[in-house]
């Protein structure tokens, strides 16, 4: 997976994903839960402003979770 090999470079990645046992069991260290399959950042039904709101907390925990130091698998909710 990719993730992976970007990580063997030095370089950490956070892997944003809604399966986060797939992203767990291919090795992905830093891993965001994010809404759904089809809509990864923001859940359809809700406002645009919510959608908004949504997309701006999940990158938040992305750079939160690139940020952390980690030595295995760790999901950032």
């Amino acid at each position: 997976m990719m993730v992976k090999e970007i990580e063997k470079s030095g370089m950490p990645v956070v892997h944003m994903a809604n399966m986060t046992p797939v992203a767990q069991g291919i090795g992905s260290n830093r891993i965001v839960k994010t809404y759904g399959i089809s809509f990864p950042m923001f859940d359809p039904n809700a406002t645009p402003e919510a959608q908004k709101q949504q997309r701006y907390e999940l990158v938040g925990r992305a750079l939160k979770a690139l940020n952390t130091p980690v030595q295995e698998s760790t999901v950032f909710e």
